[in-house]
């Protein structure tokens, strides 16, 4: 069975914002069935209060990224890169570029962690299932710098899923940017790097067409694999926590998954109705009105900026996704080319905002400032070039 989807309604910030909150509440509405650990025991009450609040601040983003990304179709930066050949998707250049810098990050971290964590200790807490001991020696006095380039595996991870995909194209450098995001998202724990990077793949790969088929076992065979694969990773980091708690491989990957997306939500109704309490108590103030695990941190972004910014966080939101709408539209705008690729962080920033700002992150900070200044630098330059070459050519023939 086979149903058909226009992805350019479906891959822009104001749905894929919508499509995870509304993720996030059904998963907080899934029943445990007395097994499942969904890092909360008594659900929150959903009240008026709580869905008036909720509704507005989720209105209130959908439609600044709509504004945004209304406005942003109709700018061009720097007319139409994709008429040059150096900046379009196909092109090797930014992929070469992308992927040096991805290994110069992730050869940093791993330098860095093999310094503080032997190599056999290391293999050692991953086969304990205690994986989340080489992300913590990577984070020993941690200081940003060439350790943030790790993050950017994304994009040519991105594009080599791409090409595979797309072209059949099993090269050296595509299998070997495939592995790379496979070593960082076991050895840094970088789920986010990992969810980031298959949303940005499908972006690219599905840019440019018109309406597609989608192929219902194909679409629940492919959800099983990623759904394995995150459970996997999740064993390894909490195995521990796992045993104690009698939950199977599988019961303990929908356990964690169910947690990930409901305890934001779970956080969020239960604060929604005493936001004063919010913003005048700050950080761990939404504790006192939610049930959840101690263990749970990153709870709904709504949350997050009234404990740190009071009710300046409405506008903020709205000036924040307005923004981000405009620059993903604009950027698309310009075609198939190399600024696809932060779109794509952006896609996945828009996604995390039932769970998390993302877009004040380093590792945000890095996808979309690499990604839309390394090829904006070449731009200027080859303008810049151009500029010379033709004031040396006036001077002569003067």
């Amino acid at each position: 069975m086979k149903i058909p989807i226009t992805p350019k309604s479906i891959l822009r910030p104001s749905v894929i914002s919508m499509a995870a909150m509304s993720a996030s509440f059904a998963a907080w509405l899934f029943p445990t069935f007395g097994i499942l650990q969904k890092g909360y025991d008594q659900p929150s009450r959903l009240n008026l209060d709580a869905i008036v609040v909720l509704s507005s601040w989720y209105l209130l983003i959908f439609i600044s990224f709509t504004i945004g990304e209304k406005l942003g179709s109709i700018f061009l930066l720097w007319g139409n890169p994709s008429r040059q050949g150096l900046f379009d998707l196909e092109s090797n250049v930014f992929y070469y570029i992308f992927t040096l810098l991805s290994v110069t990050g992730t050869a940093a971290g791993l330098i860095r962690i093999f310094q503080i964590l032997p190599l056999a200790k290391a293999a050692v807490f991953i086969a304990a299932g205690q994986a989340n001991a080489l992300k913590e020696a990577l984070y020993e006095d941690y200081s940003i710098g060439v350790f943030s380039l790790r993050y950017l595996v994304l994009y040519p991870a991105s594009v080599a899923i791409y090409r595979v995909i797309r072209y059949r194209s099993f090269a050296l450098i595509n299998v070997f940017n495939i592995l790379l995001l496979a070593l960082s998202t076991l050895l840094f724990a970088n789920r986010l790097v990992l969810i980031a990077t298959l949303l940005t793949a499908i972006f690219l790969v599905s840019f440019g067409t018109g309406s597609i088929r989608i192929s219902i076992p194909k679409s629940l065979g492919i959800a099983a694999l990623i759904f394995t694969i995150l459970a996997g990773l999740n064993y390894s980091r909490n195995k521990g926590y796992y045993d104690r708690n009698h939950l199977s491989f599988w019961s303990a990957g929908l356990s964690q998954t169910l947690a990930y997306l409901g305890s934001p939500y779970q956080a969020a109704i239960g604060s929604a109705p005493v936001i004063d309490q919010l913003v005048a108590g700050g950080d761990q103030t939404y504790r006192d009105y939610a049930d959840e695990e101690i263990a749970l941190n990153t709870n709904s972004a709504f949350i997050h900026l009234h404990e740190q910014i009071g009710y300046f966080s409405w506008p903020y939101i709205a000036a924040m996704c307005l923004f981000m709408g405009f620059v993903f539209s604009l950027l698309a705008s310009l075609g198939k080319t190399v600024f696809l690729l932060p779109c794509g962080a952006i896609l996945y920033g828009s996604a995390e905002l039932w769970r998390l700002d993302l877009f004040h992150q380093g590792a945000f900070i890095v996808w979309f400032v690499t990604g839309i200044g390394v090829p904006a630098i070449v731009i200027g330059g080859q303008r810049l070039f151009s500029f010379l070459a033709a004031s040396y050519a006036v001077g002569r023939s003067a």
